[in-house]
């Protein structure tokens, strides 16, 4: 069985849109829980206007297969820039 993954994906807001970028968020993990392969998903503020968002993930394989889903892919690109969010840093690692 191959190990387990980690996503982290850390979103810088707009300046005044924290709160409104958090809400965004979440709402989005909460669709991202419900993939296959999600194992759990928290958000984190890192800071007034940064949040963080790490999901674990059954395998790697099962990562890479959300990441390049249609449903990622349009997340990642809202998030990457916008109206909310000035732009994202993503990394995955195995989880052990």
């Amino acid at each position: 069985m191959s190990p387990s993954a980690i996503a982290i994906v850390r979103v810088q807001a707009v300046p005044g849109q924290a709160a409104a970028l958090g809400t965004h968020l979440s709402a989005l993990l909460a669709q991202v829980r419900r993939q296959p392969g999600c194992q759990s998903g928290e958000l984190h503020a890192l800071a007034a206007d940064r949040w963080q968002v790490l999901t674990r993930w059954a395998s790697q394989a099962e990562l890479e297969a959300h990441l390049s889903g249609p449903s990622a892919q349009a997340w990642l690109g809202q998030l990457g820039c916008g109206d909310l969010a000035l732009g994202l840093e993503f990394e995955s690692r195995s989880a052990e």
